[in-house]
C-alpha cells in the first residue's frame, strides 16, 4: 500500500493543504499526497533528462504520459532562457 511518513510543514503550506482539502472536499493527506506525487514526479523527469534518457524513455521509467514529460521540460527550457536572459542583462549592466 506504502509508507506513512510524518512530517512537520511550514504554516504557510500547512494553510494552504488546509484550504485546498476545503475547496476540494479531500482530506488534507490526499492533498499533501498529490502535490508530493507531482513535485517528485517532476524532480524525476528533469533528473533523468539530465542523465540523457529519451522523453519516451522517460516516459516509462515513471510511468507518465509522453505529453507530461514534454510539459515538464518545456517548463524547465522557458525557467533556462529566463536565466539566460537575466545573465544578459546583469553582463550588459557591468559593461557600462
Amino acid at each position: 500500500m506504502g509508507t506513512n511518513i510524518n512530517v512537520t510543514l511550514p504554516d504557510l503550506i500547512a494553510g494552504y493543504l488546509k484550504r485546498k482539502s476545503k475547496e476540494e472536499y479531500l482530506p488534507i493527506s490526499a492533498i499533501a499526497r498529490k502535490y508530493i506525487a507531482r513535485g517528485v514526479t517532476e524532480e524525476l523527469i528533469i533528473e533523468y533528462h539530465m542523465k540523457g534518457y529519451s522523453i519516451s524513455r522517460i516516459s516509462e521509467n515513471i510511468d507518465v504520459p509522453v505529453a507530461r514529460v514534454m510539459e515538464v521540460l518545456s517548463r524547465l527550457d522557458e525557467e533556462s532562457d529566463v536565466d539566460k536572459t537575466l545573465e544578459e542583462i546583469e553582463h550588459n549592466s557591468t559593461d557600462s
